[in-house]
């Protein structure tokens, strides 16, 4: 995707509106340092933005992100392309995150450890060698709450009775045994548990 076209149309369809960034920022809820940005190439509308935006521009969704108008003929096999570069991306990021996953849970499992030995091993008041291991514990419990977080929406989890690919809730998630990104989970389409891989596309 190529974040310079994108950035060329918004700012091409804003002055065709007579838009300053100001006013556009003001009718899509942004700010005007936003709307620099897209122009600028350095990011583009996320999802929360872009009908509105394509309302106001008078194009589709597809035409946006393709960062140009589009006849009748092309207009297909470019929303074709542009579906794939959105997967493509979606996994990139998906695949950083379940690395990101893996770091936090180290980092939790250190930073308790760590707190447990000072508290242990150092010489110090009792109230605040338990004051410390509460705190190691609460930073790794919050720490492996946005790791499971991320287990949850990174990828999917594939049924192994049906092949159906879905994404569980934050609950399921948590309570469900486990081997690793293996999760004995519930199917929502055949309504079968069996242990189901975490992939990411």
């Amino acid at each position: 995707m190529d974040y310079n076209k994108i950035g060329n149309l918004i700012m091409t369809e804003r002055k065709a509106k007579k838009l300053t960034q100001a006013k556009l920022a003001e009718k899509i809820f942004v700010s005007e340092k936003t709307i620099s940005k897209w122009e600028n190439g350095n990011g583009i509308p996320d999802t929360s933005t872009l009908p509105k935006l394509c309302e106001i521009f008078e194009i589709s969704i597809n035409e946006l992100l393709n960062g140009e108008r589009l006849s009748a003929d092309s207009y297909t096999s470019k929303a074709e392309q542009t579906l794939l570069v959105l997967q493509k991306e979606k996994e990139a990021r998906d695949k950083m995150l379940l690395t990101m996953e893996i770091v936090i849970g180290a980092l939790s499992i250190i930073i308790l450890l760590s707190f447990c030995f000072i508290a242990i091993f150092l010489p110090m008041e009792n109230w605040l060698q338990i004051l410390l291991i509460i705190l190691g514990l609460a930073i790794s419990l919050v720490g492996v709450g946005f790791a499971l977080k991320i287990e949850q929406v990174a990828g999917f989890y594939v049924c192994r009775k049906c092949n159906h690919k879905h994404v569980p809730s934050y609950s399921q998630v948590l309570f469900a045994m486990h081997n690793g990104r293996t999760r004995y989970l519930k199917c929502p389409h055949c309504g079968k548990r069996s242990w189901q891989r975490k992939v990411i596309k």
